[in-house]
């Protein structure tokens, strides 16, 4: 960026001088310094939109950056609180079977002793049974995922101002 800006001041330089210097009376040349002047013209708009951009977009960058960051330990969260809502989803399921099973024994079974023991499983099964995924869970789970909503619409509003630098950057200089 520093030689760029070097560059553009000597041949920004040069044609001054060689505008300074005593015009010439043929016409030609004089197109030729035109055509010369308005490049160097150019080429300092040029220079000042890099230089008064690259800053902005290194800043935008970087917000970027630890916006996708923060978009990525809240989703390594939600997906670890799903994970654990799917596993006490599953071992009610499990559960409940069980709980099926052992009423087609209750039912079936003829032996006293054994009937009570089964009833008694019965009645521990239906409490774990009837208890779904905690609800601080499911709670914690909503947060999440409100969160992550949020956060992910920040980045992309950080990616929209990157995407819209980029756009002035490769906007022809603007002729003054």
């Amino acid at each position: 960026m520093n030689k760029l800006f070097r560059f553009g001041t000597i041949v920004l330089l040069a044609a001054l001088v060689a505008a300074s210097a005593p015009a010439q009376t043929t016409n030609p040349d004089n197109a030729t310094m035109q055509k010369l002047l308005d490049e160097v013209r150019q080429l300092r708009v040029t220079l000042e939109k890099s230089v008064s951009l690259g800053p902005r977009m290194q800043l935008i960058l970087q917000r970027a950056q630890l916006q996708d960051a923060r978009v990525a330990r809240i989703s390594l969260q939600l997906d670890e609180v799903r994970k654990q809502i799917a596993a006490e989803t599953a071992e009610q399921t499990h559960a409940n079977e069980r709980l099926a099973k052992i009423e087609q024994d209750v039912s079936a079974e003829t032996d006293a002793g054994r009937r009570a023991q089964l009833e008694d499983m019965r009645t521990a099964l239906k409490m774990a049974a009837g208890n779904g995924p905690d609800q601080q869970l499911r709670a914690r789970e909503s947060e999440l995922a409100s969160s992550l909503g949020t956060e992910q619409a920040a980045l992309n509003e950080f990616n929209e101002k990157l995407d819209s630098i980029e756009r002035q950057l490769e906007a022809p200089p603007k002729p003054r």
